[in-house]
């Protein structure tokens, strides 16, 4: 298929492409609305949530796992490491990868309090 170059202002025409004229817009015929706009979307799915489990007595308090912590999850004082914001765990488990001891687990979480996980 050969180019044709195309000047400023012109619009290129190709076969087999289904042009729109100016002016005119595509609609759903149920309800009416311009296509690409209205409320489409998927319905959101309840967020997962996730714990860290630390086994104090395996921990070293060496601070990897709160270091390789995306979201600051965890946090290292004398007695080792703890979660500080269980809340924020994504569940990326970099901290249960990257710790020596095996001292951290993390394990997804009730999506609700007192609810039955789906």
């Amino acid at each position: 298929m050969r180019r044709v170059p195309v000047l400023m202002g012109q619009k290129s025409t190709q076969a087999g492409k289904n042009m729109v004229k100016p002016g005119i817009t595509k609609t759903k015929p149920e309800t009416q609305e311009p296509i690409g706009q209205g409320d489409a979307r998927k319905p959101d799915k309840p967020k997962k949530r996730f714990q860290p489990f630390i086994i104090r007595a395996w921990c070293k308090n060496c601070g990897i796992c709160a270091a390789f912590c995306p979201k600051h999850v965890l946090h290292c004082d004398d007695s080792g490491a703890h979660a500080a914001r269980p809340d924020e765990c994504i569940g990326c488990r970099f901290c249960e990868m990257h710790c020596p001891d095996l001292a951290i687990a993390v394990k997804e979480r009730d999506a609700a309090p007192g609810g039955k996980k789906s």
